[in-house]
């Protein structure tokens, strides 16, 4: 689910009120966009500074694109005639105004979720798009746009005409969730799980802890909290002393959850899914592979409960569920005439997430030959030589049989690896590495391809879908 337009999303009266300008002409805008390569004609183009690109270097782009209006820091009078210039002082700082105007014009129509977590936010989020979609009118932030920018860029382009809004926040270090959750003001908060990912940034994983709980300070009054029972469980509920008994639910494996998973079946596109809730059993299908996605869609069942909606009609659209481009996509290879699976989990790699991809892809691979080209964890800091060691164990556990190390950080878990498991290390891709890689394979092989942002594993996913693409 991807932002949707609303032919009156901001009228120039109302961006005249929220900056306190005097604007001329009277004009309304279909959505807010900070790419001027996506730009479309009623949109406002907000010339975001960034790290590597400034938006005020776009502003020709996003006129010729159809901008109706252009927010900027600079006053830019010669294009005055082509299009409404609205001048701030502080572009991100507007951007956050009209974040906070959207949720309050909302307070009261709408329901907010919020997620965050180490791993499971965007399929968690999805999932819950579908099953709300079922209910009412649904708003999602598109892809991982869960960031200091993308969280209110998001919510400043929510329709006017939502019942249900869902948002995936993120971070990197303290106090980013806080300030996210203060904007979005959820009424559902749900913390997925928690792990080793981002740790470079922290002491521990109680910091991390510390971390997503911040999700916690933007809460409406009676909102409610979601929680895996799973994982950290504990840890957090500490921080939820302030809320009432009944606004905290858990869910998870484990018995004493009050939404537990009974049981699961893999299928050829997802699995089945027998749970419980509060006494009652729900039967239903996702279209999502692994255990770690039949937990996370018991979140989904749980936010269907809070928000007193039609719980099974919810959870029959969860077989329409997609994932974006490197989030476990399945593509079918044909080599030698002979079908094989790719997976592609490309985008981001932590120690929790590989370990749930591992699993995934032992019920995918069936009887099949497992191959892994695995890139090198980022952002573990001091903690990252023992934590890449640590998926030894798995490796075994799911009877990989080769293994394409990718990194210098998976350097020692190969040298672990070497008389055990048939493996190769290499530093980074070029096209003899590559052409290495694509010899290793063979017809009926299943391939997991996964690794962190920064090592841009989706470069051997294009060749070989290139190679040996299937129908």
């Amino acid at each position: 689910m991807s932002i949707k337009t609303d032919k009156n999303l901001w009228s120039a009266d109302e961006i005249s009120n929220i900056f306190n300008l005097v604007i001329e002409n009277n004009w309304q805008c279909n959505s807010l966009e900070i790419d001027s390569r996506k730009v479309k004609p009623g949109n406002i183009f907000l010339a975001m500074p960034g790290t590597k690109f400034d938006g005020h270097d776009f502003i020709i782009e996003a006129i010729k694109a159809g901008a109706t209006s252009i927010i900027v820091k600079k006053p830019y009078e010669e294009f005055r005639n082509k299009i409404n210039i609205i001048q701030v002082n502080d572009v991100y700082k507007s951007l956050i105004l009209l974040a906070k105007e959207s949720r309050k014009r909302s307070n009261n129509s709408k329901k907010i979720i919020a997620i965050t977590g180490s791993s499971g936010k965007t399929s968690t989020k999805e999932m819950l798009g579908q099953a709300f979609s079922t209910l009412g009118a649904t708003f999602t932030n598109p892809g991982s746009f869960n960031n200091q920018v993308g969280v209110p860029f998001s919510l400043a382009n929510m329709p006017r005409n939502i019942n249900y809004g869902i948002f995936e926040l993120g971070m990197n270090s303290f106090n980013e969730i806080s300030f996210l959750s203060k904007l979005v003001k959820p009424d559902i908060a749900i913390i997925t799980n928690i792990s080793e990912a981002h740790i470079g940034n922290f002491d521990s994983i109680n910091d991390i802890v510390k971390a997503k709980v911040e999700i916690f300070d933007g809460i409406k009054k009676n909102g409610y909290i979601l929680i895996n029972s799973d994982n950290y469980f504990n840890e957090i509920k500490k921080y939820t002393k302030r809320f009432s008994k009944k606004n905290i639910l858990s869910y998870g494996l484990n018995k004493n959850a009050d939404i537990r998973l009974i049981e699961r079946v893999p299928q050829k596109n997802g699995q089945k899914i027998i749970a419980e809730g509060f006494g009652k059993i729900y039967n239903y299908n996702i279209s999502l592979d692994g255990q770690h996605q039949a937990i996370n869609s018991l979140a989904v069942i749980g936010s269907l409960l809070i928000s007193n909606c039609d719980i099974n009609k919810g959870l029959k659209n969860l077989t329409k569920a997609t994932l974006p481009a490197g989030r476990g996509n399945k593509y079918n290879l044909v080599i030698n005439k002979k079908n094989s699976i790719l997976i592609d989990d490309t985008y981001n790699a932590n120690p929790s997430s590989m370990i749930a991809s591992l699993a995934s892809f032992n019920e995918i691979a069936n009887n099949n030959r497992k191959v892994l080209i695995f890139g090198e964890m980022g952002e573990l800091g001091s903690f990252s030589e023992k934590l890449h060691k640590e998926l030894y164990d798995y490796l075994i556990k799911y009877n990989v049989a080769i293994v394409v190390f990718v990194g210098n950080k998976t350097k020692k878990l190969y040298k672990i690896c070497l008389n055990v498991i048939d493996c190769i290390w290499i530093e980074n891709f070029s096209n003899y590495e590559e052409d290495k890689i694509i010899n290793l394979i063979k017809p009926k092989d299943c391939i997991l391809v996964k690794g962190s942002r920064h090592m841009k594993m989706e470069i051997i996913v294009k060749k070989l879908i290139a190679k040996f693409k299937g129908k």
